[in-house]
């Protein structure tokens, strides 16, 4: 998982210049000593459950199959994970987030809370 934490390390400076990084500015330190804790997790939990849907790279190679979430999702997937980060911890809601603007819709946002509450 370290390489897919260099991964999104790439995509931080375009993550940062977003709305939402802007808007909540000083939780981006904690975002990413959380990203470093807690985010790999997450993101096993996400291949997980895409192999228990069928998917068989998520369940023959799980590593590969988020390098692939993370390339696919850029900049995208840090501001998702960013968006559940701070509706779990009660500094936004995801109505709210949704309403002003820093977030497209609240699926993405409800994937990584749901992951959040099974690991």
């Amino acid at each position: 998982m370290d390489t897919v934490l260099k991964e999104l390390k790439k995509y931080w400076p375009y993550f940062a210049s977003t709305d939402i990084a802007k808007a909540f500015h000083t939780e981006l330190e904690k975002f990413e000593t959380w990203l470093r804790e807690v985010g790999t997790k997450l993101l096993a939990a996400r291949a997980r459950q895409a192999a228990e849907r069928g998917n068989p790279v998520a369940r023959d190679y799980p590593e590969r199959y988020v390098a692939g979430l993370v390339k696919r999702g850029q900049t995208r997937i840090l501001v998702n994970m960013f968006a559940a980060y701070l509706v779990h911890k009660g500094l936004a809601t995801q109505y709210w987030l949704i309403r002003n603007k820093y977030v497209a819709g609240g699926e993405s946002i409800a994937t990584w809370l749901r992951l959040l509450r099974q690991i």
